[in-house]
């Protein structure tokens, strides 16, 4: 049993042998207290002193060749137990490997199938899969590592031959090579795609934005009132501060495009999409521009209308009491009106410079193509006739006045 050659074939019939080779070694030691009793009982016949029934030479001859065929078996035994042991680390590497080799081509297999997803959400979810097994890669490299190590220790024994270590190390080496470069390739095309996806969902983001703005900017909405207009223009002003900030975003979609994988760059339709977002972001900047221009003249026509509204109220107050007033006879009353008249020509003095300003909006308005230039012009000429209506009455009733001083006067000097 102990020079038996046979150590196994896989690791369980090496495992079955050691079992049975420790319950030979614990026979042995059974075998070994035994042997030791019968001995010690035999040597003390040859100490006997007078009759002796064998010769003592013979005796310690016996057991000296007893104790050396139980210290030859225990040799066997533990030469047997080396051996089996280093056929065990041998099956054990080799069942190492092939579990190394299984779990490789699973993960082959799961990579040949694996696709990099269709939307931003797949694709999150595929890469964080794949950190997942670039774990359960960093955990079996430090396994495989482990039993490369095994392996040279084996090698480097040289007590079982060559029985294709090496062979088999430089097999697994390479697939684990291929494995791990398979691996980088898609997790670079997942890092690929997780770059476009963003991108494209950056990009749609973008357009939702500017058509909502779009939306926004060409309102028709001016306002009713100078302060509704007011009202839209401040708004207008903050939607063309984002408009601005956006700026940054469109022209960085060239950087950001030249940084996708080949196949995501050069597709048409995304090219397309870029150039798209670039031609809305132009209109929208411009009719931004144009709807401040138009909050603006409409501010400027409501203001000049309530300007118009407020030289109309004095022109109304002052016609009214120029076409009542009577010019009176008596030369006190004369001087009473003629002082009023003195603070009617400071005050037409300060209303001639507001209508003069209403002219200038009016002409501005006009001059810009104003959708209103009708209603403006219609609105300027009212005034400016009403005003010249007043300007007439004055200057009659200011003639008046000076003819009933010049006959007070000739009368006083008479």
């Amino acid at each position: 049993l102990l020079v038996s050659k046979d150590l196994g074939k896989h690791l369980l019939e090496v495992e079955d042998l050691l079992q049975k080779h420790g319950l030979l070694e614990a026979d042995i030691s059974a075998q070994t207290e035994r042997v030791q009793a019968l001995n010690a009982a035999a040597l003390k016949f040859s100490e006997l002193e007078g009759y002796q029934p064998c010769d003592p030479q013979i005796i310690c001859n016996r057991v000296n060749h007893v104790q050396t065929c139980l210290e030859e078996l225990e040799e066997l035994a533990a030469k047997r137990r080396k051996e089996l042991e280093d056929s065990r680390q041998l099956w054990t590497f080799f069942q190492e490997m092939e579990e190394a080799e299984a779990w490789i081509r699973e993960k082959e297999k799961i990579l040949a199938a694996k696709t990099c997803g269709r939307d931003l959400s797949s694709v999150m979810t595929l890469t964080n899969k794949h950190k997942t097994m670039l774990g359960e890669l960093g955990n079996r490299r430090a396994l495989l590592h482990q039993t490369m190590k095994k392996g040279e220790k084996i090698l480097a024994k040289k007590s079982l031959g060559p029985v294709g270590i090496q062979e088999k190390m430089r097999e697994v080496c390479l697939r684990w090579k291929k494995l791990e470069e398979v691996t980088g390739l898609h997790q670079q095309r997942l890092e690929d795609a997780l770059n476009f996806f963003q991108f494209s969902a950056e990009t749609d983001d973008l357009v939702a934005w500017l058509q909502d703005t779009y939306r926004i900017v060409s309102s028709d909405d001016f306002g009713h009132d100078d302060y509704s207009s007011q009202a839209l223009l401040r708004k207008h002003r903050a939607v063309v501060e984002e408009v601005e900030k956006h700026r940054a975003a469109v022209l960085s979609l060239r950087q950001q495009l030249a940084l996708l994988a080949p196949d995501h760059r050069q597709a048409v339709d995304v090219q397309i999409r870029v150039v798209e977002v670039e031609q809305l972001y132009g209109e929208v900047a411009e009719v931004a521009v144009l709807r401040s221009q138009w909050l603006q003249d409409a501010l400027a026509v409501y203001r000049m209308f309530s300007e118009v509204h407020a030289c109309e109220v004095w022109v109304d107050e002052k016609e009214q009491w120029l076409e009542r007033m009577v010019v009176p006879e008596e030369l006190d009353e004369v001087e009473v009106v003629q002082h009023r008249f003195e603070s009617l020509d400071q005050e037409m003095n300060s209303v001639m410079g507001r209508i003069l300003d209403v002219n200038q909006v009016v002409q501005q308005l006009v001059d810009g193509g104003h959708p209103s230039s009708e209603e403006v012009r219609a609105c300027q000429d009212h005034l400016n006739g009403r005003w010249n209506r007043v300007v007439e009455l004055v200057e009659t009733k200011k003639d008046q006045l000076n003819s009933v001083l010049k006959i007070q006067n000739f009368l006083l000097e008479c």
